[in-house]
């Protein structure tokens, strides 16, 4: 009998293994399809451009000009800390192109990470096992795309979802099995979610009370949970008092950018507008795995449900998302597919005619479904038919880096809309035109006349507040990369005082007769 188990353990852990080794043959396709070759003939990697805001603030950390985006210029302007840390490690041993790769590849494990620990709290919640369940529940967590897509094109949403989901587990089995070790466990899981993004703290409220179950099983206990809480503030305190120690602000200068000035009613009109189609294309996972949790109610599968609902919540509350790629949902979908998978058990195991061979296909069949719907607008992308969104113009933006790089000297300034590909490759003066790192622009009342809209949303967070006649006009950057946002337009003004040169077929935008400029190089 034993013998009979261990071959079963280990024909398990073939499958999972199996079924790791196929996702990372394709994330590794997906990776080298996202890469390009530029106009120097190099192969460049890609992460989402907001990731690579991050990149530039890392690589001056890893190269002696501290965690900003400009040296000498003190301004938070990424709201990942731990992300960053990371990507200053890669920036410090490999050159600007491997160390985007080797962040992409921290995704591929984030991602693998995130669905192991969500098979651990399937498990845990399901004393009954059974084997393709979990084999269907490993894969549908790895083929969810909008977690793939952000966590392999380097921004946080993957990182945020390995250390929560294996916070989540931690707390799981603090309450069935009281041993101090995994309620340690959960308050670092959930200090490092703080440090990834400061918005976990929502998540980190709703574990603590979920502890509070425990507190009637003595004072040992009490004093746990206040220690537990009490490691999961130095956290909290201690990034607080370096921003204050460093930047000179209490909060980050993306806070104010995205939410100073904007009204609350706009904020949850723009986010329910935006949030609608992702509850269109999740809809019958979602309806299933919110039935189920009344078909047999626990407090785990409650729990694991509200963190779906707090994502949902503080998506409408900051106003939406300037991409519609579910960044803020993505790392809660874990949850939601363990509750899901979990609901079409019940369905199936109601039915007693059903069993074998046919309630694996059945169960297969439902599963597959509701996450066809999920992926079904990404399918071209996951397929590698087409280039992840965006990829396209991040390849824009390298070639103009090299040609920039190429006849400017380094007393040049650059001026961007798009802040993270083409800053990281240029070692120049960057300025940003929507505000990320700059505190002028963040303070600025936001655009709500409709011209910048987009998925649903009237006012675009993040993307709402400029002043082209101050980054343009006044600051004079060398090179700009337009002349137009929203309800602002100095193209005439710009024909006086900006040229459209080509480099190597690289089209810039450079003030005419910079000294900055070596003009025999450009036509």
């Amino acid at each position: 009998m034993q013998m009979k188990k261990l071959h079963a353990y280990s024909k398990q852990n073939w499958v999972f293994l199996l079924l790791s080794m196929l996702f990372i043959g394709w994330a590794l396709a997906f990776i080298y399809h996202s890469s390009y070759a530029a106009v120097d003939g190099r192969r460049y990697f890609n992460l989402f451009d907001d990731a690579m805001i991050s990149m530039r603030y890392a690589y001056n950390l890893a190269h002696g000009n501290g965690l900003v985006w400009n040296a000498g210029e003190r301004v938070e302007g990424y709201t990942n800390l731990l992300m960053t840390l990371l990507m200053s490690l890669a920036a410090l041993v490999f050159d600007k192109r491997y160390a985007v790769l080797v962040i992409q590849l921290t995704g591929v494990f984030f991602v693998l990470g995130t669905a192991f620990f969500a098979l651990k709290i399937f498990e845990l919640i399901r004393n009954k096992e059974k084997v393709f369940m979990r084999y269907l529940l490993f894969t549908v967590v790895l083929l969810y795309y909008p977690l793939n897509y952000w966590s392999l094109l380097g921004m946080g949403t993957g990182l945020l979802a390995f250390l929560l989901s294996a916070g989540v587990l931690c707390s799981l089995l603090y309450v069935e099995k009281l041993e101090a070790r995994y309620l340690w466990f959960m308050s670092v899981s959930f200090g490092l979610c703080y440090l990834t993004r400061n918005d976990s703290l929502l998540f980190a409220v709703l574990a603590f009370l979920y502890l509070t179950q425990t507190l009637k099983n003595g004072r040992r206990f009490i004093y746990a949970f206040f220690a537990a809480g009490f490691i999961y503030g130095l956290f909290v305190i201690g990034q607080t008092v370096f921003r204050y120690a460093y930047y000179g602000e209490m909060l980050p200068n993306t806070y104010t950018l995205k939410l100073v000035g904007m009204p609350l009613f706009e904020r949850v009109r723009n986010g329910w507008g935006f949030v609608q189609p992702f509850l269109n294309e999740t809809g019958f996972v979602l309806l299933l795995a919110f039935a189920g949790i009344f078909f047999k109610v626990s407090k785990p599968k409650i729990y694991l449900f509200v963190f779906f609902l707090i994502s949902i919540g503080y998506q409408i509350y900051v106003g939406g998302d300037p991409w519609n790629y579910w960044r803020m949902m993505s790392p809660t979908m874990p949850f939601l597919l363990i509750l899901f998978v979990l609901a079409c058990d019940a369905i199936l195991t109601k039915t007693p005619q059903i069993k074998g061979f046919a309630y694996n296909g059945l169960l297969a069949i439902l599963i597959f479904g509701g996450l066809l719907q999920a992926d079904f607008r990404f399918l071209r992308e996951m397929s590698l038919v087409d280039y992840p969104f965006d990829n396209e113009a991040a390849r824009k933006h390298v070639d103009e880096a090299i040609a920039i790089n190429a006849v400017t000297d380094e007393n040049a300034s650059i001026g961007v809309f798009w802040a993270g590909t083409l800053p990281y490759y240029v070692d120049r003066v960057a300025l940003d035109f929507l505000g990320k790192s700059d505190p002028y622009i963040a303070n600025l009342p936001p655009d709500l006349s409709g011209k910048i809209a987009w998925n649903g949303m009237n006012s675009v967070p993040g993307h709402n507040k400029y002043d082209l006649n101050y980054s343009i006009k006044e600051l004079r950057p060398t090179y700009v990369q337009g002349l137009e946002w929203g309800s602002q337009n100095l193209s005439v003004w710009g024909e006086e005082y900006y040229v459209r040169v080509k480099y190597k077929n690289v089209w810039l935008f450079l003030l005419k007769d910079s000294p900055h400029v070596d003009w025999g190089k450009v036509k």
